[in-house]
């Protein structure tokens, strides 16, 4: 039914390299993670073919005729090299239709395909241009959700004109104000650590993002253990403590209506961010193997 669809619509996937990712004879060098991919040399002709203009299928042609095998050979080995650099951010999948609303569409939904995952420029040092970078990811990953949420309660307020409807969806929006900052703030505050620590002639790291997350993926600074681990514990930290901030504020001095209580369920929104420390999860369980392990932590956010 899929194939089907997409033949009617005439999608074709564009692979292209990602930024800072340049094709050498024997590896792929990824400038922004400080490290480089040895690859054969049926990989590196094949790759030569990428350019972000020509499809998976134009390209399998033309290789078939290179090769002289079966196009459907060269077609799956391919596919599977694509996904394969793709699941190391080092290649990008683009979705074009003759049909541009079909071809926005095949974009934003893409970021919601299994194992396939996207990688954004976001050059800046300062602050402001990191979280910035961060809020366009985290707001694109999870807008649908609170779009289609609207559109269902507004269906149920039209048959059911309950006042109680409208202030769930406005607790709920707020909600998700605060997960989309919460969630920027806490991965900006990683990257912007990083590039502190890494300057500006040290490998930067760089946004990512797959079916069920937004991360700033950053290489190692070893050997500077300490620094790895500030970088790893200031993503959490700092979201956490404005949000227990403001709950303290909120009890001790707001008096109970419904803009306390929405300021309320906002910074606990920011305060749950402190999950993250636990030793059972992301960046607590790579502070512990740090701090264990000799820092061979710290590689994802």
């Amino acid at each position: 039914m899929i194939q089907l669809l997409n033949s009617k619509l005439k999608i074709e996937r564009v692979p292209a390299l990602a930024p800072y990712v340049t094709l050498q004879k024997r590896h792929l060098s990824d400038t922004q993670y400080g490290s480089t991919l040895p690859i054969n040399e049926s990989a590196y002709h094949m790759l030569t073919k990428v350019d972000g203009k020509r499809s998976e299928a134009s390209i399998a042609a033309e290789l078939a005729d290179l090769f002289q095998v079966d196009e459907s050979v060269i077609a799956r080995d391919f596919y599977q090299l694509m996904m394969g650099l793709n699941q190391h951010h080092l290649l990008s999948i683009h979705y074009q239709s003759p049909y541009r609303i079909v071809t926005a569409c095949y974009q934003f939904f893409k970021q919601y395909q299994l194992k396939m995952k996207e990688r954004f420029d976001c050059t800046g040092h300062s602050f402001l241009h990191i979280l910035g970078t961060a809020l366009l990811m985290v707001t694109r990953k999870i807008i649908f959700f609170w779009l289609l949420f609207m559109v269902m309660a507004g269906i149920a307020f039209v048959f059911i004109p309950d006042p109680s409807i409208a202030a769930i969806a406005i607790y709920f929006t707020i909600i998700y104000f605060g997960l989309i900052t919460g969630t920027a703030l806490h991965e900006a505050a990683h990257g912007y650590a990083h590039r502190k620590f890494a300057g500006r002639d040290g490998p930067q790291g760089f946004f990512a993002s797959d079916m069920m997350s937004v991360k700033f993926v950053r290489p190692v600074l070893d050997p500077f253990q300490k620094k790895q681990i500030w970088i790893t514990l200031l993503g959490p930290l700092v979201p956490g403590v404005i949000g227990a901030a403001g709950i303290i504020v909120t009890v001790l001095f707001l008096k109970e209506n419904p803009i306390s209580t929405g300021f309320f369920i906002f910074s606990i929104t920011y305060f749950i961010q402190l999950l993250y420390l636990l030793p059972f999860m992301g960046d607590g369980k790579s502070i512990m193997k740090q701090l264990l392990l000799g820092g061979i932590g710290g590689q994802r956010s």
